[in-house]
């Protein structure tokens, strides 16, 4: 059965994110934002984590938000239930697990920013693949 965790950073140190990738053995980090720099903590870019992870680090664009659905609920011109239904839409379309096998998905990390996976797309993403391989379990870090 494959297992797929997702983790926000904000709020974690890089020691505190490192050590709990570590400590679950995540075999990938897939990167699913839209923007993969972090002007805040720039551990957190892409290139920085693909050098320092310790692990096999990911951009996975075709699980991002486009800008529209993004910067409308950062903003609130769009609710959560709207994103929700937006993004579920917005991956109906893309099919971004087409071709993927369970095997490419085991013990992947879907990495975004949030500090809570309730009102983030990572949640809904694990939950879109979890669709597509039915004995897949979630874990949120």
């Amino acid at each position: 059965m494959p297992k797929i965790f997702t983790i926000g950073f904000s709020g974690k140190s890089p020691d505190a994110f490192t050590d709990v990738l570590n400590a679950v053995r995540v075999r990938a980090v897939w990167d699913i934002r839209l923007w993969r720099t972090s002007t805040y903590v720039p551990f957190y870019s892409g290139d920085n984590l693909a050098a320092t992870l310790g692990t096999r680090y990911e951009y996975h664009p075709e699980f991002a938000p486009i800008a529209e659905i993004l910067i409308g609920y950062k903003d609130g011109r769009i609710t959560w239930p709207d994103y929700e239904r937006m993004y579920r839409e917005l991956l109906a379309t893309r099919r971004p697990a087409d071709g993927l096998a369970p095997d490419d998905i085991d013990r992947i990390c879907l990495l975004c920013t949030e500090k809570s996976a309730l009102q983030c797309h990572r949640r809904l993403a694990a939950e879109y693949i979890a669709t597509q391989f039915p004995d897949t379990e979630i874990v949120q870090l």
